[in-house]
């Protein structure tokens, strides 16, 4: 499963290893276009905070689950409001929608997914947390982690 797939980088990169994508998630109308171009046969869900609506089938057939929030939030080159962007808050849809394929797979007897997060540049130094909310969230803490930056060696 890709989310926030973008024209598909995860396809292209892992294809050559077997992957094959079940779904992807993407709302970008020329990104879903290259999407529906590239890989007719593989659904398009669209809004990755509607998670909850898509098919159980679906997560029972999910192995990994790639994908990361939109760059705008995080990246350097922006205005890097992280949580308080909408596209970054999805860092947390992100971690809710790894918990409901684990539940959905636990009920059916399967191991939990794998979850790849793609790195944003500048989502470490984030002045929201948003990767050590990210990580909580993954392991089920009700208060974000607290991310420090390592001092550099002199």
């Amino acid at each position: 499963m890709s989310l926030c797939s973008g024209i598909e980088a995860a396809s292209v990169a892992f294809g050559p290893l077997g992957w094959k994508a079940v779904s992807f998630a993407e709302i970008d109308l020329f990104a879903s276009a290259v999407l529906a171009h590239r890989y007719p046969h593989v659904p398009n869900l669209g809004d990755i905070t509607r998670f909850r609506e898509w098919p159980e089938e679906l997560f029972a057939a999910t192995d990994i689950v790639v994908g990361g929030p939109p760059c705008q939030a995080f990246s350097v080159a922006g205005a890097r409001a992280g949580l308080n962007d909408e596209r970054g808050n999805l860092t947390l849809t992100y971690a809710e929608l790894i918990d409901h394929a684990d539940d959905v797979r636990a009920s059916r007897g399967l191991p939990p997914v794998l979850a790849l997060y793609e790195n944003v540049p500048g989502i470490l130094s984030d002045k929201t947390n948003a990767f050590g909310c990210l990580l909580a969230a993954l392991a089920g803490e009700d208060e974000p982690i607290v991310v420090k930056k390592w001092p550099r060696a002199e």
